[in-house]
């Protein structure tokens, strides 16, 4: 996969970050730190498998999918753990604010994941 489509993924990531602290400002306007702190971990942990992902792409292609896998169950296991340490329990309805953005996240990986394997496909 090119690398300028690697960098589309993050600025869509980054456009949906700011579109939703756009909303979270409009409608609940408290909890900034928490959010931002929540945003900021998600936004390492989508760094993290996109990179992962590019690199066993040149080292392993026929492990695409595996490791795809893998670094999901990893990190909806780091979300688990972490989850108390970001204090995401305060924010009232906090399921209805910070699912959406780890599906997000989910989808555009998916999304990234997929591009790698029909690359792998064609060549």
């Amino acid at each position: 996969m090119k690398q300028s489509t690697s960098w589309l993924y993050i600025v869509l990531f980054i456009l949906v970050f700011f579109l939703h602290f756009a909303i979270w400002q409009l409608y609940v306007n408290d909890f900034q730190v928490i959010f931002i702190r929540y945003y900021l971990f998600l936004t390492i942990l989508f760094m993290m498998v996109i990179t992962i992902m590019s690199i066993v792409k040149k080292i392993y292609p026929e492990y695409i999918g595996f490791t795809f896998m893998g670094l999901m169950l990893f990190k909806l296991s780091i979300m688990f753990l972490v989850m108390n340490k970001l204090q995401l329990s305060e924010v009232p309805y906090h399921k209805y604010h910070f699912i959406p953005p780890y599906l997000v996240s989910l989808l555009l990986e998916t999304l990234f994941a997929i591009g790698l394997l029909k690359e792998q496909k064609n060549n």
